[in-house]
């Protein structure tokens, strides 16, 4: 696993377990493989936040949404 220390990377995925998809297990790391680990509420890399309260740091998601969805329409018009 590593180890929190300086002078190390600090990489790490904080994971809320008190939502219903994990209600009922009493091993944390059970309800995260066996409930899905998909929603990280936060996450660092290299000792910075690129996710806080489940949102990505910096990210335009309606631009990504809209780019997305013209790429999608293209990709149908060729088909």
């Amino acid at each position: 696993m590593g180890e929190i220390a300086v002078g190390k990377q600090a990489d790490l995925a904080l994971f809320k377990l008190d939502g219903l998809r994990f209600s009922g297990s009493h091993d944390p790391l059970s309800a995260l493989l066996l409930c899905g680990a998909d929603r990280a509420d936060r996450v660092m890399v290299g000792g910075q936040w690129r996710v806080i309260d489940g949102h990505v740091e910096g990210l335009d998601l309606d631009s990504l949404i809209a780019k997305h969805s013209a790429a999608a329409r293209q990709l149908l018009a060729d088909v």
